[in-house]
């Protein structure tokens, strides 16, 4: 129990990567906010479950946000709300601690006076990777074509998007940035788990860095952040491209996020999953594996396995090598799509107007 008095002990920074699970863990974690308290872990509040308002402070983004004057000082109000808290341990989690630069890493690092400072990076392999991350750009806004997109990242990276890429999925590179001062003991690397893993498998390996049995706690979250198949990401692509660009995030975020996506979802029912040709695949593999290496070298804590980073390669003859891809979607799926997206917001319309009835 907490209550012992006694400043924080130990501070756990998780960083990213994005798409590695961190919706979910987060979601998870402030599911069991109480119950982790109750075993002296603090998970401090935070928009969405995560800490990405205090990121955005400490990283100075205030004017690239709408609502930069909630903003400002929330870095120190939650380094604040951590020194505060009288149990051993406290948590932050935000994906986007991971595009800090060098110096800001220094200064989160050095935020928590005399408290143990760890740092917990959760990695997935390139493979899943790098569709993923393509998706979720999409989602805030960005407008690169996939096949771009991927031969970019495969490299070498010229655009800001693929840089951006491997600025956060480069796992030995970003740990550099955040492992300034810190004993490799205390930089713990949780890989994400194969596909068809059990399920709660890395739920289970996150918690145990921060010491806690993860099979004790409730972990009933939703899905989340699901992928698009190619008709709904090129929708969305060409969207971004004729009207997204001069919306600010916030904005976006209520209209196309909150007001788009789902019914997108639900109007392309049959999802032609997003895939790389037999060479990207194995280009990403022969990455991974010097990810892997670079992680073993450093002699970061690891926890699953470093093989979870390596899938197999991918025979040239593969069914991938002739599946369609983002580029080959049709004009006549995507006017098709938004027909069906206009009809589904029209009755929701319809069906708002008729309960507001007496």
């Amino acid at each position: 129990m907490a209550g012992s008095g006694a400043m924080v002990e130990r501070v756990y920074l998780h960083i990213g990567a994005p798409k590695t699970g961190t919706t979910y863990l987060q979601r998870a974690l402030g599911m069991n906010r109480e119950p982790m308290q109750d075993a002296g872990v603090l998970y401090p509040r935070g928009a969405a479950d995560a800490h990405h308002v205090a990121v955005w402070d400490l990283r100075e983004l205030w004017e690239e946000r709408e609502t930069s004057p909630k903003i400002r000082g929330a870095w120190q109000r939650t380094v604040d709300e951590v020194l505060s808290w009288p149990g051993p341990g406290a948590l932050l989690s935000s994906e986007l601690f991971v595009y800090a630069d060098e110096a800001q890493a220094a200064r989160a690092l050095g935020s928590f006076c005399d408290a143990d400072v760890h740092v917990i990076y959760t990695a997935r392999d390139l493979v899943r990777q790098v569709p993923a991350v393509w998706q979720e750009r999409l989602k805030n806004q960005r407008t690169m074509p996939y096949e771009q997109f991927v031969a970019d990242v495969i490299g070498p990276a010229k655009t800001g998007m693929a840089k951006g890429f491997w600025n956060a999925q480069d796992t030995p590179v970003a740990l550099q940035r955040w492992s300034q001062g810190l004993p490799a003991d205390r930089v713990h690397v949780v890989t994400t788990p194969s596909s068809g893993s059990a399920p709660g498998l890395l739920w289970n390996r996150f918690m145990s860095v921060i010491g806690l049995d993860g099979p004790a706690y409730q972990v009933d979250v939703p899905a989340v952040n699901t992928s698009m198949g190619i008709v709904e990401a090129e929708v969305l692509r060409r969207l971004n491209k004729r009207h997204a660009q001069d919306i600010g995030p916030v904005t976006y975020r209520k209209v196309f996020r909150n007001g788009l996506f789902d019914v997108l979802a639900d109007v392309v029912p049959d999802k032609v999953k997003i895939v790389l040709t037999p060479d990207e695949h194995n280009a990403l593999v022969a990455r991974g594996r010097t990810i892997s290496e670079g992680i073993r070298t450093a002699g970061y804590d690891v926890v699953g396995e470093l093989d979870d980073l390596v899938p197999e390669t991918m025979a040239a003859a593969a069914s991938s090598a002739t599946a369609r891809r983002p580029v080959d979607v049709t004009q006549a799926e995507v006017v098709d799509t938004l027909l069906d997206v206009v009809n589904a917001l029209l009755v929701q319309r319809l069906d708002r107007s008729r309960r507001k009835q007496p």
